[in-house]
């Protein structure tokens, strides 16, 4: 082959390469070209469809608040609102049931007409009505609320009245039932009466258990209540209601005063005034005291208490540490009058005094075991003088410085008795120098057990200066 025609073959082949490279190379740009253009036209899209969403919130919103600038599009709207909130509640029951049936419960009694010098007395507070009729009346009825159920006692003076009852604002498509349906009242003339103001603490419950409440200072002691004679002769009490919850410390406020029966249900009176103003201090300072019981009454004869356990030998009192200082023991009152067998009692209420604000428990139970009684008596027994001066000297006139008791009890007990378990004694504290006749107090050294002195309750002694 010849130079010219490799050279005329050289040119040919670099021209057909020449040629695919540039078809490769604008076969890679036709993409991107297309891939711009697609791109542009969907930010182009993108745009033009949050414009139309702007326009339509823009018009949602001014549409509103035209809306809701007219009192009678938004009366229309609450109309709307209601409804399907009654179609949401009926469930399309109205339309199964045409007819239905129903009762309205504490339904309150309104008193039309009652003078403000009178008191009226056999009205409860609410009554049950019952309805029937279109359920879509019932419906609406128990949804809007507006019905009204009073008796009316205008110019009705003291006395006894049976009173009907009347009912309102119910559709007149609805049958109502009132139950009852008339009353018995009675009517009389209020009086005013004057009460000592006492106190109590609300809401104990919910001030920590660590802490006690004193009341320092209240503005009134006296106060005027306004009611019938028969409502006045109810009242046991009235107090200053004072609000202790999540008190820590000392704190002033103004204390509701309610009138209140023998069982502590309250009693709808007029009150002057009707607050209290009260000073509390609260204290976080306790101590542990003993229990000591107190027996009121006997067993029944031939029975006696032999033993008692208390469900608990201590509490723990709650005051200001002054207060409490000379506080040792808390008592209660157990009844064991007529008792003939042992037994158990719940709940008997601790005694607290005035100095103590409260107590950790107000309550305590006992077992009392009994049996058998019987009787021993001691002669001779030796009374001691108490409370002597240190430059004085006593002496007992003929045989007064001996004493005779009896002692009742469980036989178990008693028995075992001797002079040493018992203690005659006089107390000679602030006496002058002279003859005196002075008291004679005779002890046992357990509480279960009765003393009696037998021999004479006074004696006469001689003090002299040594």
């Amino acid at each position: 082959m010849s130079n010219q025609e490799k050279k005329n073959g050289q040119d040919f082949h670099d021209s057909t390469t020449e040629f695919f490279l540039k078809m490769i190379k604008k076969e890679q740009k036709a993409p991107k070209k297309e891939k711009d253009v697609n791109k542009d036209s969907f930010d182009f899209n993108t745009s033009k469809t949050f414009n139309k969403v702007s326009k339509l919130y823009n018009y949602i919103n001014k549409t509103i608040d035209k809306l809701l600038s007219n009192n009678r599009n938004i009366f229309i709207i609450s109309i709307i609102l209601t409804l399907v909130l009654f179609f949401t509640i009926s469930g399309g029951d109205f339309l199964s049931s045409p007819t239905s049936g129903t009762t309205l419960e504490n339904v309150p009694i309104e008193i039309i007409g009652l003078d403000d010098d009178y008191e009226i007395s056999g009205v409860p507070e609410n009554i049950t009505v019952g309805l029937i009729g279109p359920s879509l009346d019932i419906y609406s009825t128990k949804i809007i609320k507006d019905y009204q159920v009073s008796i009316d006692v205008t110019g009705f003076k003291t006395g006894d009245y049976t009173v009907n009852l009347v009912s309102k604002n119910f559709s007149d498509s609805l049958k109502v039932m009132l139950v009852p349906s008339s009353l018995k009242v009675n009517i009389a003339k209020k009086i005013d009466s004057t009460f000592q103001l006492g106190y109590q603490y609300v809401n104990v419950d919910e001030m920590d258990s660590e802490y006690s409440v004193a009341l320092d200072k209240i503005s009134n002691k006296k106060v005027t209540v306004r009611a019938s004679k028969q409502t006045i002769s109810k009242i046991a009490k009235v107090q200053a209601c004072i609000d202790v919850s999540e008190k820590t410390k000392n704190f002033e406020t103004d204390a509701p005063i309610k009138a209140f029966d023998q069982q502590g249900n309250e009693l709808n009176v007029e009150i002057t005034p009707k607050t209290a103003h009260v000073s509390c201090i609260v204290s976080s300072y306790s101590k542990e005291v003993s229990i000591k019981p107190r027996f009121v009454g006997s067993p029944k004869e031939g029975f006696a208490l032999k033993n008692y356990t208390l469900s608990s030998s201590t509490v723990k009192v709650f005051g200001s540490k002054k207060n409490l200082k000379d506080v040792s023991e808390i008592t209660c009152d157990i009844d064991i009058s007529d008792l003939q067998s042992s037994t158990s009692m719940n709940n008997i209420p601790l005694i607290k005094s005035d100095k103590i604000d409260k107590l950790s428990s107000d309550t305590i139970d006992v077992t009392l075991e009994l049996e058998k009684a019987i009787t021993k008596k001691f002669n001779k027994i030796p009374i001691k003088v108490l409370n002597k001066s240190s430059n004085t000297k006593v002496s007992f006139v003929g045989s007064g410085g001996y004493a005779s008791v009896s002692v009742t009890g469980a036989s178990s007990i008693v028995s075992k008795l001797s002079m040493k378990n018992i203690e005659a004694t006089i107390d000679v504290h602030k006496l002058e120098v002279g003859s005196r006749k002075v008291l004679v107090k005779v002890v046992v050294d357990d509480d279960t057990l009765s003393v009696r002195l037998l021999s004479s309750n006074e004696i006469s002694i001689n003090i002299e200066r040594k």
